[in-house]
């Protein structure tokens, strides 16, 4: 009866506690802190702190967001917060992630979504995305914790409203990292791809998100704006010219471009150009032969595509300066000559017959 009596005891003490780790993002693309509230979460007698220094005698299973801990590793390795403030949290991050190893080394480990985002929103707005978003978390963690963790931990419920406008915004960036990865490395996209998904995470403060979808906002001009036709004006003196423009890519992945062009006013045409290859972190000149068919000034809209006409990148405006006689005015003013050659002529023969009849 005892040796029963204790099997029933134990049963319930065995059974393994489920331990989540997860923070919503307190820093800004730039790797800059908006707060300092992380590092008192972390102390041993804080929200997350409390988790790994708490005594505990069961056994744990660990459900951890690589976002948090790619936060925490910042901490630890020295940052700045936006105010100006001075950061309080190196050393707290050091000794937590010291303690979070230690209490996890011989416990089953679970990989959160990154950044422990809405699965609602998620599918919504990156659904052929999640498989890779859940490898590249995976292995962020793994190098991290220095161990093997498994994806097997349960999806964020929450579901958060969003406005108009942030949707707009979140749609607006998936839509170039689709475009963009049509041309580079998907992994060249992983900062802008992993920030959206920390950005749909349900426990973010709504005047917290305010300032980081002005800051996600900010990074997609700034991956767009990666491969970019050079702004310029051309002065042409010339009937049939060949441009050149410039054409960069600030990517390390090489890529292969379409130049797209079309003449604001009928007063050039514009010749077509081969496809473009840049190798990553170069830049190219490319020759756009035009032709002039009158003076004055027009000006040509470029817009990169990628090979199926798809458009990537910011349009450009090229002003250009038309100082050439087009070919209609030219034999304007040739036919204009001859006809007065032959006034001239016609005047000069009835000249001479008056004073031959004299």
């Amino acid at each position: 009866m005892f040796l029963f009596n204790s099997v029933l005891i134990s049963s319930p003490a065995s059974a393994a506690q489920n331990v989540k780790i997860s923070e919503p993002t307190h820093r800004l693309s730039s790797g800059v802190f908006i707060d300092d509230q992380l590092a008192s979460k972390l102390l041993p007698d804080g929200e997350i702190g409390s988790l790994i220094y708490k005594p505990y005698r069961g056994v744990r299973n660990w459900f951890i967001d690589p976002a948090t801990i790619e936060e925490i590793i910042a901490m630890s390795a020295g940052y700045g917060v936006i105010n100006g403030v001075t950061p309080a949290g190196q050393e707290i991050a050091k000794s937590w992630l010291a303690q979070l190893n230690k209490v996890t080394r011989f416990e089953k480990v679970n990989v959160l979504t990154y950044g422990n985002p809405s699965d609602y929103w998620l599918k919504e707005l990156a659904p052929d995305q999640i498989e890779y978003i859940n490898l590249v978390g995976k292995t962020s963690l793994d190098l991290s914790l220095s161990r093997n963790s498994l994806i097997s931990a349960p999806v964020n419920e929450k579901r958060q409203k969003l406005s108009k406008y942030e949707l707009s915004v979140f749609r607006y960036a998936q839509r170039q990292i689709d475009l963009l990865s049509t041309l580079v490395d998907k992994k060249e996209l992983d900062p802008v791809q992993l920030r959206l998904t920390q950005l749909l995470n349900s426990d973010i403060e709504k005047s917290k998100l305010n300032v980081l979808i002005k800051d996600f906002n900010e990074l997609i001009t700034t991956y767009r704006s990666k491969i970019k036709v050079t702004d310029t004006k051309f002065t042409i003196t010339s009937q049939k010219q060949e441009l050149p423009v410039t054409v960069v890519n600030d990517f390390k992945s090489p890529v292969n471009v379409k130049l797209s062009t079309r003449a604001l006013n009928g007063k050039v045409k514009v010749g077509p150009v081969e496809d473009i290859e840049i190798l990553g972190e170069e830049k190219r000149q490319v020759l756009l032969p035009i032709e002039v068919l009158a003076s004055g000034n027009s000006s040509l809209l470029l817009q990169l595509t990628n090979l199926d006409n798809k458009p990537v990148g910011y349009p450009v405006n090229i002003s250009l300066n038309l100082s050439v006689i087009s070919p209609i005015a030219t034999w304007i003013t040739t036919g204009a000559a001859v006809l007065l050659f032959i006034a001239a002529m016609v005047q000069s023969w009835r000249r001479v017959r008056r004073r031959k009849n004299v």
